[in-house]
């Protein structure tokens, strides 16, 4: 299962708490091209108002991630970090120790 930086968890958890972002929303991850010949691997993060019908949830100390069905398995041995520069935020997979 992908699993969260404290960083991450810190952020999500911030961005969660913003004003007008409804109770139960999590950030979603996604496959950016539903045709993956299109760029395949490529990968979004998005504010979510919910889930979709089969992603798994993810819930972390006040942080809710939806990962999309199409890439659970990819992501199940990645943990998923951030990148601040500013206000702007990156985040990152990275292997699982």
């Amino acid at each position: 299962m992908l699993a969260l930086t404290q960083d991450a968890t810190e952020v999500i958890e911030g961005l969660l708490a913003g004003p007008g972002v409804p109770e139960g929303a999590g950030v979603r991850i996604a496959s950016a091209y539903p045709n993956e010949a299109d760029a395949p691997g490529t990968l979004q993060v998005r504010l979510a108002v919910e889930p979709g019908d089969h992603d798994e949830v993810i819930e972390e100390a006040g942080a809710r991630v939806f990962v999309e069905d199409a890439v659970t398995q990819y992501l199940d041995d990645k943990l998923l970090d951030v990148n601040l520069d500013g206000e702007q935020v990156r985040f990152a997979l990275l292997g699982q120790a």
